[in-house]
């Protein structure tokens, strides 16, 4: 059975996306952009555990929550903010590694942005809220259109990799593990199925 829309979650082509800035910017560490296109899910995370965000219990049905109050990890304006915050800790390995740091947070907006069905605040307790919702619009065809950017982002990781001698031989291994990360997301291998 086939995970619902709200059901559905975003994770390898935040990680894809994380891959193809280090393919354009090689000279930037790949760990603070891996752990920057993650850093609002974990953000999301301490702010649930802090009371300060919050889900609903949704027993019965992946992923077992609903998301009820993303305002201060997700929110547009936010999600900015954050972006900067984390970039400031890289200052000090120049601008440009902060700047591809702060793109690395708030890409992981832009990308919620056309999953998420109207559900991203543009700030903390605003009544404006954002989503293109392909989740809900494209039931099966989010997570489609989610593995065609995870590939082509894949492969240009690749390719970039190859070109410029930079990543040695695991990029093959890099990429392999977000593409399996993405098939575990698989709308079919639903745990309510």
């Amino acid at each position: 059975m086939a995970r619902s829309p709200e059901e559905a979650l975003m994770y390898a082509g935040h990680f894809a996306a994380g891959l193809a800035m280090k393919a354009t910017a090689p000279r930037t560490p790949t760990w603070p952009l891996l752990l920057g296109v993650g850093f609002l899910d974990v953000l999301f995370g301490v702010f649930v555990v802090a009371g300060v965000e919050h889900v609903r219990l949704t027993p019965g049905h992946a992923p077992g929550f609903s998301l009820d109050f993303i305002d201060w990890s997700h929110s547009l304006v936010m999600s900015a903010v954050w972006g900067v915050v984390y970039a400031l800790a890289f200052v000090r390995r120049g601008a440009a590694v902060a700047a591809w740091c702060w793109a690395a947070v708030f890409s992981h907006f832009v990308l919620d942005l056309l999953m998420h069905p109207g559900d991203l605040a543009v700030s903390p307790h605003s009544e404006a809220h954002v989503g293109l919702g392909l989740w809900t619009r494209w039931p099966t065809g989010w997570w489609y259109f989610e593995l065609a950017f995870v590939a082509l982002c894949g492969a240009y990781y690749i390719v970039r990799a190859r070109r410029d001698g930079t990543f040695g031989g695991h990029a093959w291994w890099v990429v392999g593990i977000v593409l399996a990360l993405h098939v575990t997301n698989s709308p079919w291998l639903s745990p309510t199925g």
